[in-house]
This record gives C-alpha cells, structure tokens and sequence, in this order.
C-alpha cells in the first residue's frame, strides 16, 4: 500500500507528527514501512511511503483539491483501490474523482472518510472528515483513521471497507 500525506503545515504539522503517522501506519498494517521520502506532483509538495503488505492500494491524507489531482495521475488510477483521507467540500467531488478514475481503470475502488456537517464561516453546509483528537496516535486523526486503527485485526482492506465509505459509481441527479 502507498501512503501519501501532504506535507501542509495544517495536515503534516510537524516532524513528531510525521513520524507518529509512519508508527500509526506500522502499527494499521502490521508490517514493515519505508521512511517518509519528499515528493513533489505538479508544484505541491507531498511525503510518500509504502507498506509491505502486498495491497495495491494508495490512502492519501490530504485536502480535496489535492485528492483529486493526486488521483488523476496514471500510476494511483491502476491501483485496485484508493482511499481519500480528505473531506467532500463541493457535493458530488467524490464520484466526479471516481468518474475520472474509471476512465483508466474500471475497476477501482474509491472509498473516502466518514463525513460530518458543518456550518462555516459563509453559513454554507460542508462535508468534513476534520483531522483532530490527536489522542493516543501522536498527530491529528479523522474518524476514520481512528476506526481503521480499531479494526486493524480484520485485515488492512477489511479494516478500510468497515472504516471508511465506497463512493459508489451511481450518479443520482438531483
């Protein structure tokens, strides 16, 4: 599995927090992973690591601008699934991503975390997946990265179905 956090102060933070993420990923997938790299896709910069737990899969950690430009790259379309930390700022972000992707791959999965409502600061309604509860992990955590650690035992993609939601294909007109 690829592992892709955004390296934004407001979801990196700091180095411990980096560091916390990589054990917290360690600990979810019950294997070896790499060391954070540095990397760079079109001017925005990003850490990147793998997990050698043979899943071909990619969980990106970042904001939904990002998510969707990270997922129209050839290379996270092929895997089998994706998973976006993120949260769903416009209605219908999520399958237009998904549409995207299935033009490359047509059997990609996109599953993203749970979503709550608030209400910001222009009283429009937003779909959010807030990372906070730093908690017992050592860096801020959504909901679902939170299910994902408690459901760990099941499996890493077992864990992932029971934590986060598949953003189905079926596109409902309003």
């Amino acid at each position: 599995m690829r592992w892709i956090l955004s390296a934004g102060k407001d979801i990196a933070v700091d180095v411990n927090q980096i560091q916390a993420r990589r054990d917290y990923i360690q600990r979810v997938t019950n294997t070896d992973v790499s060391t954070w790299k540095s990397i760079q896709v079109n001017g925005k910069d990003f850490y990147f690591c793998v997990s050698n737990d043979e899943v071909n899969g990619t969980l990106i950690t970042a904001h939904i601008n990002d998510v969707g430009m990270l997922c129209s790259l050839r290379d996270i379309c092929a895997s089998k699934l994706v998973v976006a930390n993120t949260c769903i700022w416009q209605k219908g972000a999520d399958k237009e991503i998904l549409k995207y992707m299935r033009f490359v791959n047509k059997d990609v999965e996109l599953w993203f975390a749970e979503q709550e409502l608030f209400l910001d600061s222009s009283q429009t309604f937003r779909q959010t997946a807030e990372l906070n509860n730093i908690g017992l992990f050592g860096f801020q955590t959504s909901l679902s990265e939170r299910n994902l650690f408690k459901n760990r035992n099941k499996g890493l993609v077992k864990a992932i179905h029971e934590s986060f939601l598949r953003v189905s294909p079926v596109i409902l007109e309003d």
